[in-house]
C-alpha cells in the first residue's frame, strides 16, 4: 500500500468514526420550540421549593391575579410571578432526553433551585463555564439556555409581595396615625381631627398618597422598635401598621404576618398625615 492510499483510507476511517459520534448524540438529541409545553394561561399554581418544606406557593384568582397562600398570605408581586411565568415559554434550539446522561454533571442530581408550575417541574442545575448558560431539566429533558429567573427562584419569598400597602379595591373610611385621624362620616364628608387637622385639599392629598404608595422593598420583619402606629379601616377590612424606623428610610411592619415595607424617609409626614400646603395640590 503506497503513502497516499494509506492517508486516503485513514481520513475515510476517521470521518466515519465522526460520522458514527455526531449520529450516537443525535439519538440524545430532541426538537423542542420552548422549554416546556405549558400553555401559560392554563397555569393557575407556582411552587417555589424550599428545604425544610418551607415552599413558597402562589395560586391565581378568578381575575387572573396572583396570590402568594404560603409562607404569606397576601397579594403578589404580579411583575415578578410573570417573570416566573415566562420560564416556561422560553426558545430553546436543542434538548437532550436525560436517559443516558450523567445529571451529576451538571448539577441535576441535587439541583441549585427548583419550581413546579401546575404539576410540571423545572430543575437548575450549574451554569456552563464557557458560555454562562444554566442546565435545566424538565419533562425528561435536559436543555442549556440564557435564564435570568434563578437569583429570583432562589429569593426569600418576601421578594414576591405586591408593593403596593393598600390593594386597588381597598376603599377608605378611616385612618388614625399618631398626628391625625380621618374619619368618612354617613353625609359621605371627611372628618379631620388629632393634632394636625387637614382642610379638603389636604385630605384629598393624603387619601391619594395612601391609594398610590408603593414600598421600594419588602422584607422579613427585623426591626423591633415602635415609634408609632398607623390604622387604616375599610367596611371590612383593618389593617394596622407599626413605625419601625424612620432614618436613613422609613420602615412600617405588619406583625402579624412577619414582613415590612421600606420607604423612602421623605414618605413619613405625608403618610402620618403632615401635609405640605403644596402637596395638598400636586
Amino acid at each position: 500500500m503506497n503513502s497516499r492510499t494509506f492517508v486516503n483510507l485513514s481520513l475515510l476511517i476517521v470521518l466515519i468514526i465522526a460520522i458514527t459520534i455526531y449520529s450516537s448524540s443525535k439519538k440524545n438529541e430532541i426538537d423542542n420550540a420552548l422549554l416546556t409545553s405549558l400553555a401559560i394561561n392554563e397555569i393557575n399554581e407556582i411552587k417555589i421549593h424550599k428545604p425544610n418544606n418551607n415552599d413558597i406557593i402562589f395560586i391565581k384568582n378568578e381575575d387572573n391575579i396572583w396570590h402568594m397562600i404560603s409562607p404569606y398570605q397576601i397579594k403578589a408581586h404580579q411583575f415578578r410571578l410573570n417573570t416566573l411565568l415566562g420560564l416556561t415559554q422560553k426558545p430553546i434550539k436543542k434538548s437532550y432526553l436525560i436517559d443516558d446522561l450523567n445529571l451529576s454533571d451538571y448539577a441535576l442530581d441535587k439541583p441549585r433551585a427548583h419550581i413546579t408550575f401546575n404539576t410540571t417541574d423545572i430543575y437548575f442545575g450549574k451554569t456552563n463555564a464557557l458560555n454562562n448558560k444554566r442546565y435545566l431539566l424538565t419533562q425528561k429533558k435536559m436543555a442549556l439556555l440564557d435564564d435570568q429567573t434563578y437569583p429570583l427562584v432562589s429569593a426569600h419569598a418576601s421578594s414576591f409581595i405586591n408593593l403596593s400597602l393598600l390593594d386597588n379595591d381597598f376603599k377608605i373610611i378611616q385612618i388614625e396615625t399618631p398626628e391625625t385621624s380621618l374619619k368618612l362620616g354617613k353625609n359621605n364628608k371627611w372628618h379631620s381631627s388629632g393634632n394636625n387637622h387637614l382642610n379638603a385639599d389636604q385630605i384629598q392629598s393624603f387619601l391619594e398618597h395612601w391609594k398610590s404608595v408603593q414600598a421600594f422593598a419588602v422584607h422579613e420583619l427585623v426591626n423591633k422598635k415602635f415609634l408609632g402606629q398607623i390604622t387604616i379601616l375599610s367596611n371590612n377590612k383593618k389593617i394596622v401598621f407599626n413605625i419601625v424606623d424612620d432614618d436613613p428610610w422609613l420602615i412600617l411592619s405588619l406583625p402579624e404576618l412577619n414582613i415590612e415595607y421600606h420607604l423612602d424617609k421623605s414618605m413619613k409626614n405625608i403618610l402620618i398625615g403632615v401635609i405640605n400646603p403644596d402637596l395638598s395640590n400636586a
